[in-house]
């Protein structure tokens, strides 16, 4: 039997056959959370003309140079509706912020700088310079803030909130972005029963599929399919094809370790798949498999709800990250400091699941059996203990955050 691979071989295996999904076009009120395939280049100018930054007045700077002053308000200036003539010497004319400054005019003086005279009409007549202005001052112009050909957003980035008000102000209604992975999930065993079945005396409920799609779902995949397999190597071999054929990777729950109950590898090569590796050096997980039904990615999860979380984290949810076209797509940590001193005496490193307290210290959730649910419920986090390791309270960590 080959020596159980090391987390960081198993997932460089794992990442080298991984390439981002096909891009394809979507509008931009719908691209927030994908990945950019191409960059972005800002189109039309924005601001689209020169415009006010405040309510007041457009006026020549040399008519409004000095306190005292006084100019006619010959027209208004309002967002959508631009003065339509040109500002003579001697005029002003009433402008809103956001409105198109008239032709002829070169600063806006605020409202509070001036005081408004009689009027002609409401806003119309004349006013007087209090304070004066300044060549542009209160002026926003053509293209200062996007030009077109900036660049605008490159390639690789996540599109958030932030970016889809800049796209669509610079004319730019599609981009180019890598889908969601469509994910199958395949529960694995006679004993599962799920939501709303009745239970036997020797039946469980079926919970590791919610808990991943959940999982999957927040990091931006789409499970298309969810299916409950008993030990039956017809009904397995068939979920998996099925599974294969409308996903772009397959996730399996229990039936990867060596019991006789365990029918995962050998229903993949029943399908003639390939199996590239089996077991890999961590604490919990060690009976995680991955192979391949045609060209479709197969990742075999324990069947233990924490064996099946911890691998998702550490080995599932960086491939889905490079499918969406992440360039960086393992998964992140954060610092944090230990708040009580903690070992790890097994041969094999350890992921503990851990929780922060108010003052950002990290201590272990719980027990860490890898089938005690509570103690998984009750973190935030996971730290990587190397084997034969002790750690004293105080001492820097890195937690791996889902």
């Amino acid at each position: 039997m080959k020596p159980a691979l090391s987390v960081e071989t198993a997932l460089a295996t794992l990442l080298a056959g991984a390439n981002p999904l096909p891009p394809h076009l979507v509008s931009v009120r719908n691209a927030g959370g994908h990945f950019l395939s191409h960059p972005v280049v800002g189109q039309l100018p924005v601001p689209r003309f020169d415009n006010s930054a405040m309510d007041g007045y457009a006026v020549q700077a040399a008519d409004a140079g000095k306190a005292g002053a006084r100019l006619k308000v010959s027209g208004r200036s309002v967002a959508g509706e631009g003065f339509p003539g040109a500002l003579a010497p001697g005029q002003a004319i009433r402008i809103f912020t956001g409105a198109p400054l008239p032709p002829g005019a070169d600063a806006v003086i605020m409202q509070e700088d001036t005081a408004l005279e009689a009027e002609a009409a409401p806003g119309l007549g004349s006013i007087q310079i209090l304070d004066p202005v300044k060549p542009w001052e209160n002026v926003r112009f053509r293209g200062e803030d996007v030009a077109p050909g900036d660049l605008l957003i490159p390639a690789g980035a996540e599109l958030g909130p932030h970016h889809l008000a800049v796209l669509l102000s610079t004319g730019i209604d599609e981009v180019s972005v890598h889908p969601s992975p469509r994910v199958a999930l395949v529960a694995n065993g006679s004993e599962l029963r799920q939501s709303g079945e009745s239970l036997a005396p020797d039946q469980i409920p079926e919970s590791n599929s919610a808990m991943l799609s959940a999982l999957f779902f927040r990091h931006g995949a789409r499970v298309v399919s969810t299916e409950c397999v008993p030990d039956d190597s017809e009904q397995l071999q068939n979920a998996l094809k099925s599974a294969a054929s409308q996903a772009d990777i397959v996730v399996t729950i229990g039936g990867a370790s060596v019991g006789d109950h365990d029918l995962i590898r050998p229903a993949l090569v029943s399908l003639g798949g390939n199996l590239d590796f089996w077991r890999v050096d961590m604490k919990p997980g060690k009976p995680f498999l991955h192979g391949r039904i045609g060209s479709t990615p197969l990742f075999g999860l324990p069947g233990n709800p924490v064996s099946a979380f911890v691998t998702a984290v550490i080995l599932v949810l960086p491939i889905l990250r490079r499918l969406r076209g992440d360039p960086s797509p393992i998964t992140r940590t954060r610092a944090a400091i230990w708040a009580e001193g903690v070992s790890n005496p097994d041969s094999r490193r350890h992921f503990v699941r851990v929780r922060t307290d108010a003052e950002g210290r990290i201590r272990p959730s719980g027990p860490q059996g890898s089938h005690r649910m509570a103690s998984l419920a009750a973190a935030d986090g996971l730290v990587d203990l190397p084997p034969g390791i002790r750690i004293e309270a105080g001492a820097p960590a890195r937690v791996v955050c889902w």
